[in-house]
């Protein structure tokens, strides 16, 4: 209009500088557009109800251009999702996983006119974990745990040990000799081995969201329990795939399981309670209160 209007030389040097103007700025800008990249920064285990804040890595070799995107965030074992931006706080109310990922992520040129997508971010991780706190533990379990050792076949090394009197036979490196000096008669250390019946754990990943988190605990609970006394067990879960198994030996192994019901959805009916497996116990996980 300026150059309609005007019909001077100046006017004709406006015209092209608005016209280049812009294809100047992308020329400028494309190399930073090309190498943006994203880069969330999340931490990979919290409590619950611990506040943690998602924060966002920009690399870019030249000046930053101008970046729009969101951040979704969702729970597979509810389905429940959040649109969050980067300094706001995770959902850590409830256990389980969150999944993360940036979305409409799309660099400008330095002027705004021109838009790209980023490359794609990888998706994160954050899982919540229960609060350690004191849980019951059923009295078939401590009853079961409290009979779950055997004397070890030909001895030797071995953990756990079980005081007894000396018996004709036994050799003398099994001898506990400051014992046996005090009460005056032999006292052998007898090398005791977890009793290898198999022991079940049940769970059906359903419920409402306190629910779950009782369950978590209880699984993390009843497991970290097992595996001090040496024993190895199994978890059997009826989730939203269908039955899965774990075999739980150590703790990784447990931590494994966990992470694994976090990221899978629930069941929607069905329960694996009534079910009856081959095992020596089996105990079913609920997620009530005031459950024994």
């Amino acid at each position: 209009m300026f150059y309609g209007a005007y019909q001077k030389w100046f006017s004709w040097i406006v015209l092209l500088a608005m016209v280049t103007l812009p294809w100047f700025s992308l020329l400028l800008s494309l190399r930073a557009m090309l190498c943006t990249k994203l880069k969330l920064i999340v931490p990979e285990r919290i409590t619950q109800g611990r506040q943690a804040k998602i924060r966002m890595k920009i690399r870019c070799p030249t000046v930053r251009p101008p970046l729009k995107y969101r951040i979704r965030v969702s729970r597979p074992n509810t389905g429940e999702t959040w649109i969050l931006c980067e300094g706001d706080s995770l959902p850590s109310d409830h256990c389980g996983g969150l999944v993360i990922q940036p979305e409409g992520a799309a660099v400008c040129d330095y002027l705004g006119l021109f838009r790209m997508k980023v490359r794609k971010t990888p998706v994160r991780i954050v899982k919540v974990m229960p609060r350690s706190s004191e849980i019951p533990v059923p009295e078939s379990l401590n009853r079961y745990l409290a009979k779950a050792w055997r004397p070890k076949p030909g001895g030797g090394y071995a953990e756990n040990h079980e005081i007894r009197p000396y018996h004709p036979g036994d050799t003398l490196n099994l001898v506990h000799w400051k014992l046996s000096a005090k009460v005056d008669s032999l006292m052998v250390r007898e090398p005791m081995e977890p009793d290898q019946g198999l022991m079940l754990l049940t769970m059906d990943l359903s419920g409402l969201s306190d629910e779950l988190d009782r369950k978590y605990s209880r699984l993390l609970c009843f497991g970290k329990k097992i595996l001090n006394r040496g024993a190895a067990f199994e978890v059997i879960a009826l989730t939203g795939n269908g039955l899965e198994s774990w075999l739980i030996r150590e703790e990784s192994d447990l931590l494994e399981c966990v992470d694994s019901l976090f990221c899978t959805p629930c069941v929607k009916d069905g329960s694996v309670c009534g079910r009856k497996f081959s095992a020596t116990l089996q105990l079913h996980i609920g997620g009530e209160p005031d459950e024994e």
